[in-house]
């Protein structure tokens, strides 16, 4: 998500839409939002039905093996704060670009909770879209 904070103007500028969905509480996706400063919209599916439309796996294995653990102990490292598990910790996330038909131009279901596609791809489906 900080990738597409950081590259938020390049989105614009290629007349996107970027939703962020989680199945989370209200009050705790408020609090990432703003920890993370993501200018994005957020929605929410606590019923996690977009989560099933597209397929999303959940996995305790993938969402908590060494590398997650690594991931949380560099964030604390660099000032962020232990919240504790807030929800299903196993649900795994993805990324989606859905064009104005309808039709999903990339899918990309997450391995792990750290697994995004580059930022560099999401931009070059974009601008494929719109040429």
């Amino acid at each position: 998500m900080a990738q597409l904070r950081l590259q938020h103007s390049e989105f614009l500028a290629l007349n996107t839409e970027i939703y962020v969905i989680s199945f989370g509480p209200e009050h705790w996706a408020r609090v990432w939002q703003e920890e993370t400063e993501v200018p994005l919209t957020l929605l929410l599916d606590p019923e996690r039905a977009a989560y099933r439309a597209y397929g999303l796996e959940r996995s305790i294995f993938r969402s908590w093996g060494p590398k997650i653990f690594l991931r949380y102990a560099r964030l604390m490292l660099a000032g962020r704060r232990w919240r504790g598990i807030k929800g299903d910790s196993g649900q795994l996330g993805g990324d989606f670009i859905v064009d104005a038909s309808g039709v999903v131009r990339l899918a990309y279901p997450s391995r792990d909770p750290t697994d995004r596609p580059p930022v560099e791809q999401l931009l070059a489906v974009f601008q494929e879209i719109g040429s």
